[in-house]
C-alpha cells in the first residue's frame, strides 16, 4: 500500500476508534479515500459492512454494541431495538446474542431485510425511548416481545425480575400490557401471563415467596417499597402489607455476620418498629424447607386464618 494509503488507513482507524470502531463513506472521503479506493478496501476485506454504510475494520472483532449502534444509525427514527435485544441493551438479564434484532412498523415491512428486523402492527411512539443514544423499545414492550420469541421460563422470569428490579417496569406496567394481547393469539402470552402472577420481587427468593402466598390464598404484599420520616429515607423493605403494617424481609440482611452489620441492621429494624410496624424476617430455608412456619408467622399478623 503507498505511503498515502496508508495514513489514509491509520486516519480512518483512528475515526473509528472514536465511533464506536465505525465508519462510514463520509469518515472514508474525510480520511482522504477516494470512491474507487474506499470501494477496493471493501472488497478486499478491510472493511467489513456491521450495517448499510456503517464499517467495521477486519481486524476489529464484531461487538454487541456495534451491532446495536450501526443498525440503529442506520434505521434512525424508522425503528427501534427489538425484544432481547432491546432488554440487553437495558442492562436486563438476558441470555447474551451479538447479533442485534430490531422492530419497524409493518408498513416498513419492505425495509431491506440485512439484519433480523421484526414488524408490527402495533407501533406505538409512547414505547420507544433514548438509552445511550439508540432508540430502544420500552422495558415492557420489550419484554412482551421477547416471550413470542420463545425464551424459556427461567430465562423470562429472569428478564422480568431483572428488569423490575432495575425500575424499568413494574408488575402492574406489564400486566396492563398483556391486557392489550388477550385474544390475539400470540404466542409466549400465556407463559408471561403465568410468570407475571408472582413477579414483583427482586429475585428468585422473593418470586418464591410469592408464590408461596399466592397458593396459599394469602394477600398480595406491595414489593419494594421506600419508608422515610420526616422527609429522611429510614429503608427500603421487601414487601409490605399495609392493611396490619406488617413488613416482611426474605432476602440479603441476614446474611450479615460483622458486628457492623447487625448493628446496622438492628437499627433499621428498630427505626421501622417504631414507625409502628410489625417487621418479619424469614430466610432462604424458611421459604423453601419450612413453609409452614412461614404461614403460620404470617397469619398471626395479618389475622388470616391459617
Amino acid at each position: 500500500m503507498p505511503s498515502s494509503g496508508v495514513k489514509h488507513e491509520r486516519d480512518l482507524i483512528d475515526r473509528a476508534s472514536r465511533q464506536y470502531s465505525l465508519v462510514s463513506r463520509a469518515d472514508a472521503t474525510a480520511a482522504g479515500y477516494s470512491p474507487w479506493r474506499w470501494q477496493e478496501a471493501q472488497d478486499a476485506g478491510l472493511w467489513l459492512q456491521v450495517a448499510p454504510d456503517h464499517l467495521r475494520h477486519a481486524a476489529t472483532p464484531l461487538s454487541f454494541e456495534m451491532s446495536v449502534r450501526a443498525g440503529a444509525a442506520w434505521l434512525g427514527k424508522r425503528g427501534a431495538l427489538f425484544g432481547a435485544t432491546a432488554l440487553r441493551w437495558l442492562d436486563v438479564d438476558v441470555p447474551e446474542k451479538n447479533r442485534a434484532e430490531f422492530l419497524v412498523p409493518r408498513s416498513l415491512r419492505s425495509i431491506p431485510n440485512w439484519a433480523t428486523i421484526h414488524t408490527t402492527t402495533q407501533w406505538d411512539s409512547a414505547e420507544v425511548i433514548h438509552h445511550n443514544g439508540v432508540r430502544t423499545t420500552t422495558a415492557t414492550r420489550a419484554i412482551l416481545d421477547y416471550a413470542t420469541s420463545g425464551p424459556t421460563a427461567t430465562d423470562l422470569e429472569n428478564a422480568i425480575d431483572s428488569a423490575i428490579k432495575l425500575r424499568r417496569t413494574t408488575q402492574v406496567k406489564l400486566i396492563h400490557r398483556l391486557a392489550t394481547l388477550r385474544g390475539t393469539g400470540r404466542s409466549g402470552v400465556r407463559l408471561l401471563s403465568e410468570l407475571l402472577l408472582d413477579a414483583g420481587g427482586e429475585s428468585h427468593l422473593e418470586r418464591r415467596f410469592l408464590r408461596l402466598l399466592r397458593t396459599a390464598g394469602y394477600p398480595r404484599p406491595e414489593c419494594q417499597i421506600v419508608f422515610r420520616n420526616n422527609g429522611q429515607r429510614v429503608a427500603r423493605v421487601d414487601f409490605v402489607f399495609p392493611a396490619t403494617r406488617t413488613i416482611v424481609e426474605v432476602s440479603g440482611r441476614l446474611g450479615h455476620t460483622s458486628d457492623r452489620d447487625r448493628q446496622r441492621d438492628a437499627r433499621r429494624r428498630n427505626r421501622l418498629q417504631q414507625m409502628g410496624n410489625t417487621v418479619l424476617e424469614f430466610t432462604t430455608a424458611d421459604v423453601i424447607e419450612a413453609r409452614q412456619y412461614v404461614l403460620h408467622s404470617l397469619a398471626e399478623s395479618l389475622g388470616v386464618v391459617d
